[in-house]
């Protein structure tokens, strides 16, 4: 099930064969309590795998999984990951976390008919971004990993999609998918050690 046990293991593991992959040197891999970072809003944040290249923190990663109650959970998850970017941006403005280093989100969504179904959206007191306009949920983690990439707040995201039987798994948006995120991740290493952070406030 998504949110059985040591489900994130094999996740975790794709993530590391392919930080191998990148040819870069001198890395030390650091998961769960060991990959504990400074924040700015409070002490500090643990990750579920932080990497370190020359004792420099180079890339945080975290992982999520959701299955069940999806339209409180997404949102606190969104509430959640917002709040968790904005704590690491500003430790990297204040001098607490290197500028070059990477953010990195995987979100695991379990895919049946509840996440998959048409959601309508509650009426506000403003005008919703009508893209929201009949997504099902696994289309809104698709969306919100495909904006926390292109604003900035993460640099590289994967949204997957998963059904439990008979197994399978999906990316509902290619922008967030695992090709991307790779091609994201070697990017950063193409000269060994990323560059600061072009888009850093």
């Amino acid at each position: 099930a998504v949110t059985g046990g040591r489900h994130m293991d094999a996740i975790h593991q794709l993530v590391v064969d392919e930080i191998n992959a990148t040819g870069a040197t001198g890395l030390h891999i650091h998961k769960n309590k060991g990959a504990t970072l400074p924040g700015f809003y409070r002490a500090t944040k643990s990750w579920d795998l932080v990497l370190v290249q020359e004792d420099i923190p180079v890339l945080a990663v975290e992982y999520k999984s959701m299955l069940g109650s999806e339209g409180k959970n997404l949102n606190n998850r969104a509430d959640e990951i917002f709040g968790v970017a904005e704590d690491t941006r500003q430790a990297e403005l204040k001098g607490l976390l290197p500028p070059q280093m990477r953010r990195a989100y995987i979100f695991v969504m379990a895919d049946n008919p509840d996440t998959s179904r048409a959601v309508g959206v509650s009426r506000t007191l403003g005008t919703a971004d009508p893209i929201f306009a009949g997504a099902s949920y696994v289309q809104r983690m698709a969306i919100m990993l495909r904006r926390m990439r292109e604003t900035g707040l993460f640099h590289m995201t994967w949204a997957v999609a998963v059904k439990e039987v008979p197994f399978s798994w999906s990316e509902p948006d290619p922008e967030v998918g695992w090709d991307r995120f790779a091609a994201d991740l070697h990017s950063a290493f193409k000269t060994g050690m990323p560059e600061p952070d072009p888009d850093r406030p």
